[in-house]
């Protein structure tokens, strides 16, 4: 399998509408982010490993030279890159530490009487895992602490060789081979160990922060945490082509499961024929809610793909986007979770048929599982997203402290006015205005409440700040999915709206309505908790989501 896939990447990247995104990449040329996102797609709804495995060498490995080097990497990386005279992986994960990239201990030593820095793995710890191209990469972009003088930079991007032509090791480079996983058996992960290796001064991707030949470090950003998470934000398109990954997976199950539907026929009235097993209810109830989330997804990463192509066409590089980077990070976290439900679905609306590989769900769900912990585990994502909501929130409060207060009591009296007994109401469940403001009350009360509870036990119970987070994570993670419920949701309503043909325009109100109506069934309890709704209103939105 991994011959086979390496076999299938060589050829698709040698295809021209590859050629010519991979250019576009180089060239950054408008809206080559969201062509390039689709590309991928596309290219893992026909072999999910293919796709990731072109992932890894084109968007991480090729993403860190364009978006964290100089023009002088660009040229002599990415050109050779595009040509396939080599390839290469993204070694950023380790043993100890996978999430916090901030506290990872491959050490990048600046020897300035050899201009060179060395990278050293100072333990097992700090061993580089589950790195993807492993078993055939030539180079790798290793996040390594740049340390000079003994005192860290904190953590940089540099391209070290691994092996060459011949597919020899270089000295002082070890590779494991983590061999069986799950799925994505055409992908080589393996472990990265260096030992005292050596690599040129200009091997530093020095976008962010560079090292001169006397040994001075110097950086257009002077902040040690800014320019470190502007070093993370370089990396949002990655993270946003995994949603597209997930999205395609969620697309090719579906198409299976439900022609599959249209054809296979189960019990009905008697003496006469079977019917379809789509016109029983509850097979239309499995799977066409997740062809709704399939679709808002479909429009609110492309509305992201877009963002992320406007911000690097006008040279912002994201580096001050940090409501985009919480915005993807949120999508990844929704989208895989939703892939992994839709595909057990689908697994068994097919029944006996859709466990045998060659119908190609149960391949997609081991495959695809994956998706919820690499490129950042979900949960911690999810604290992103609330980082900068939190982080808007005060910032409103500091810039406009009366409208803000003035705005916030109107809210909450509007709230309060809207849940009691006074309550006056004269949309419908079956309206999408009814399902859109019920989203954003969700969102807004989670937000009030969240800050509420943070700055109860930090200033009255004098709890640091970590801790008084780490309390309230659950609430934390409640209020990030429903800021991307309530995202997702006015960009599916967005292409309603925008839809030109009259009967496409229907059919895709139908699935937004079913969409919007999911998300109210799903939290009913919490909306009935909150006298958002009544009992007999709560009755109807079963009511539509079944029917």
């Amino acid at each position: 399998m991994r011959t086979l896939t390496f076999q299938r990447v060589t050829f698709t990247m040698g295809l021209p509408v590859l050629k010519r995104a991979i250019q576009e990449q180089v060239e950054k040329t408008r809206n080559f982010v969201s062509r390039s996102l689709v590309i991928g797609e596309v290219l893992s709804i026909a072999d999910m490993a293919t796709g990731v495995k072109c992932g890894v060498i084109y968007w991480l490995f090729g993403g860190a030279v364009r978006n964290l080097g100089g023009p002088a990497h660009i040229t002599q990386w990415l050109q050779p890159l595009q040509e396939q005279k080599y390839t290469g992986m993204f070694a950023m994960t380790e043993r100890g530490h996978g999430s916090n990239v901030r506290g990872i201990q491959t050490e990048a030593t600046f020897d300035f009487s050899a201009q060179e820095f060395v990278i050293d793995t100072p333990c097992k710890n700090a061993e580089k895992m589950y790195i993807g191209n492993a078993m055939y990469g030539n180079y790798a972009a290793v996040f390594a602490q740049l340390i000079i003088n003994g005192r860290s930079q904190g953590p940089h991007c540099f391209i070290v060789p691994v092996r060459d032509e011949n597919g020899r090791l270089y000295p002082g480079v070890t590779v494991v081979d983590m061999m069986h996983k799950e799925g994505l058996h055409g992908v080589d992960n393996g472990i990265l160990r260096f030992d005292s290796v050596r690599i040129p001064r200009e091997n530093l991707l020095d976008k962010f922060g560079s090292v001169s030949p006397d040994g001075q470090y110097h950086s257009p950003i002077k902040d040690k945490s800014a320019r470190f998470n502007a070093m993370l934000a370089a990396l949002t398109p990655s993270r946003l082509a995994v949603t597209f990954q997930a999205m395609g997976s969620m697309k090719l199950g579906l198409t299976i499961a439900i022609r599959y539907s249209h054809s296979r026929r189960q019990f009905g009235p008697k003496a006469r024929e079977e019917v379809k097993i789509i016109e029983h209810q509850t097979q239309t109830l499995r799977l066409m809610p997740h062809l709704a989330t399939a679709l808002a997804l479909t429009f609110a990463s492309r509305y992201a793909g877009t963002l992320l192509d406007e911000d690097v066409f006008r040279g912002k590089e994201l580096v001050n986007s940090r409501p985009l980077q919480a915005l993807v990070a949120g999508l990844k976290a929704f989208s895989t979770w939703a892939n992994v439900s839709c595909l057990q679905d689908c697994r068994e609306c097919t029944g006996g048929v859709g466990y045998m590989m060659e119908n190609q769900i149960s391949g997609l769900k081991c495959d695809t599982d994956v998706f919820v912990t690499f490129e950042g585990d979900n949960v911690v994502l999810l604290q992103v997203v609330v980082r900068e909501l939190l982080a808007q929130y005060t910032k409103q409060c500091e810039e406009r402290p009366v409208s803000s207060l003035l705005w916030n009591w109107a809210e909450s009296g509007s709230d309060r006015l809207r849940t009691s007994f006074l309550a006056f109401n004269m949309d419908t469940v079956g309206n999408l205005t009814f399902l859109l403001k019920a989203v954003h009350f969700r969102e807004r009360i989670l937000q009030r409440g969240l800050v509420a509870r943070i700055y109860y036990k930090v200033m009255t119970e004098k709890e640091d700040f970590f801790r008084a987070w780490n309390s309230c994570l659950h609430h934390i993670t409640c209020l990030s999915l429903a800021h991307i419920h309530r995202v997702t949701l006015e960009q599916f309503c967005l292409a309603v709206r925008n839809c030109p043909d009259q009967e496409d325009q229907a059919l895709l109100k139908k699935f937004c309505l079913l969409y919007g109506t999911k998300l109210m069934f799903q939290e009913r309890a919490w909306y009935l908790e909150h006298k958002y709704l009544t009992p007999m209103t709560s009755m109807r939105i079963r009511r539509q989501a079944r029917c």
